[in-house]
């Protein structure tokens, strides 16, 4: 816990007209500077502080490992161990590295789903698709990646199929059960035939697909930013979250009611 600040948050505002680069330096050291001295017993911002940063950052940008190649990860574990130098130092190096490969891969993926979208998915091939985040590995390059996102894809489209059949089942119930006690019927039931279940659970899941792209490409550099900063305040203590001055803003305007 911070002193004075207990089970809280740490929150900065800056006027000073810097660009954002320059912003989130400052912010670095000052989060840093924060830690260290405000904290009654702060934790050694260390190496093995840097290792345990580095992989709450992954786990918080993507947990299900589906965005980053194992080239990727290979590339970002060089800084493994330079997290504690680069809060230190207000160096950005690592966070634009992996901001800009993020950006990158997003567009990737979002060309791929549209691509395997646009052609017929085999949902009757028995397939092996891995979702625990602890035994699964990253993507090895692009082709297994865009046979992990088919495989995620048919997934989701059997589970909306899937989803499509408990309602029918249940509204039949529902029928049976009005007819059986003579009350009034105003059930209808709209029997979908496996292909209109299957277009219907496609058309779905590309909504879903497409409308969370779209939401992720909206996200500002700078709310990126937070979630990396979040991940050494977090591990230095788990009660303690950075808020940007935007995030600020709004806490103190629903504080205030």
């Amino acid at each position: 816990l911070l002193l004075f600040i207990p089970l809280t948050s740490l929150m900065f505002c800056f006027n000073a007209p810097k660009d954002d680069n320059d912003k989130m330096s400052t912010i670095m050291i000052s989060v840093k500077n924060t830690l260290a001295y405000l904290h009654f017993n702060p934790k050694p911002i260390n190496d093995a502080y840097s290792q345990d940063v580095y992989k709450k950052y992954f786990e918080t940008i993507d947990p299900a490992k589906r965005y980053f190649l194992q080239s990727d990860m290979n590339d970002f574990a060089k800084h493994q161990t330079k997290l504690d130098d680069y809060l230190n130092g207000g160096d950005l190096t690592f966070f634009n590295l992996t901001n800009s490969r993020m950006m990158q891969r997003i567009d990737d993926i979002d060309k791929i789903t549209k691509d395997i979208l646009a052609k017929p998915i085999n949902l009757d091939e028995d397939e092996t698709l891995i979702l625990e985040p602890k035994i699964k590995q990253n993507p090895k390059d692009q082709k297994e990646l865009q046979t992990e996102w088919r495989k995620y894809i048919k997934y989701s489209i059997l589970q909306e199929i899937e989803t499509l059949n408990s309602k029918e089942e249940a509204q039949k119930k529902k029928k049976d059960s009005f007819q059986k006690n003579k009350l009034k019927d105003t059930v209808m039931v709209k029997i979908l035939t496996p292909e209109q279940k299957r277009l219907k659970a496609t058309t779905e899941v590309r909504d879903l697909l497409s409308d969370s792209f779209r939401r992720i490409k909206k996200v500002k550099k700078m709310d990126w930013f937070t979630r990396y900063m979040n991940a050494y305040t977090e591990v230095f203590d788990p009660h303690t979250n950075y808020f940007s001055p935007k995030d600020k803003e709004d806490f103190d305007t629903q504080f205030a009611g």
